[in-house]
Parts: C-alpha cells; structure tokens; sequence
C-alpha cells in the first residue's frame, strides 16, 4: 500500500496485521482521487473508519487542508500514527487530528463541536448495520459542508442495493463506481 500521488507519492504505508483491518486497494483509492479532482485541494476531509489512515493520508498529500482520522481500532490508531509519520506529521500537527472512538459517538462529537468538513469517506466494514444510522447522524449534526460530498464504500451486492432504499431526504446519491466487488457511492446535499 502506498500514497498514489502529491508531495507523499510512492512513499509505502504500513498495514495493520489479521483481518481487523481491509485496506481500500489503491486502483479504488486512484479513481477516487481522479474524481475529487482539485476539490481536494484546500478541503478539510474526514477520514471515518480510517483504518491504516491511507484515504486521509492521501488527501493531505493532494493538497487537504486538514484531515481528522476516526478509528475506534487501538491497533489501527497506532498504525495511523506511523504513516503520518512516514509522511512528515505527528499526532500534534495542526493539519491532522486522530479521533479513538466509535463512530458514532465520534460524530456526536464533532457535530457538538460544530466541525465542518468539505469531504467525508465513509468505509465501515462492509458487513456492518452502520451505514444507514452514520449517515443520518452525518446529516442531522450538519457535518458536511454546503458543497461537500460524502463517499461510501461498501461491496456490491448482487441482491438488495442499500444505497438505492435508502432514504435520506436531505442527501442525494448522485454517482456509483464500482471496482470488482467494491462500490463507492456518492452523496451530497439535496438542491
């Protein structure tokens, strides 16, 4: 696993060990990013269920302004703070913050906080029940910027598309890519 471009290309990231963790493959991470675009640049982008931190890493070395990594994984905590490491920061820059906690109390947190975030990347393990629950949380504490864009990965299943039944009033879905068994939605504000 390594960073794909800007000021941190090709420097390699540490995993974490066993199956706790599934890093996003870096063809998924590389067509997101081609997606994003210069919308990256200057954005402050919320990494939740960061894992090895390679999605919010990423964004820093495109050019974010700042980036907060969720995580309620010990393990994944401290490999996140390795590959910040690898990249020149520490847990005290002001660019990067490192939240340990569930995700939804994470949430509740920065919505008390009045955070703000023109990018969010959601990618809970794909067999969670906490898509649904996260997003609506997302909306109702206001975290997305009026322009912002949320992104979701989650497998595509050959059945029943969640994100299709999913009703969220104030969010849109407005792209899907799939790559393999991996789908990346795409949300924003409503009008």
């Amino acid at each position: 696993m390594r960073v794909i471009a800007g000021k941190f290309k090709g420097r390699r990231l540490k995993t974490v060990k066993g199956a706790e963790v599934r890093p996003t493959a870096d063809r998924v991470k590389e067509s997101l990013f081609r997606i994003f675009g210069a919308g990256v640049v200057d954005a402050d982008f919320l990494d939740l269920c960061a894992g090895t931190g390679s999605i919010g890493l990423e964004a820093l070395s495109q050019g974010a302004k700042s980036t907060t990594f969720v995580d309620s994984n010990y393990h994944a905590i401290r490999i996140i703070e390795s590959n910040l490491e690898i990249c020149g920061f520490n847990r005290g820059h002001p660019q990067v913050r490192l939240i340990r906690l569930d995700v939804r109390r994470a949430l509740a947190r920065l919505g008390k906080r009045k955070a703000k975030f023109d990018l969010i990347y959601f990618d809970p393990p794909y067999a969670s029940k906490i898509y649904e629950p996260c997003l609506k949380l997302i909306v109702e504490t206001n975290l997305l910027s009026p322009a912002g864009a949320i992104v979701v990965e989650h497998r595509k299943d050959k059945g029943s598309n969640w994100t299709e039944s999913l009703i969220l009033d104030e969010l849109v879905l407005s792209r899907q890519e799939r790559y393999g068994d991996t789908m990346l939605s795409f949300y924003g504000w409503h009008g």
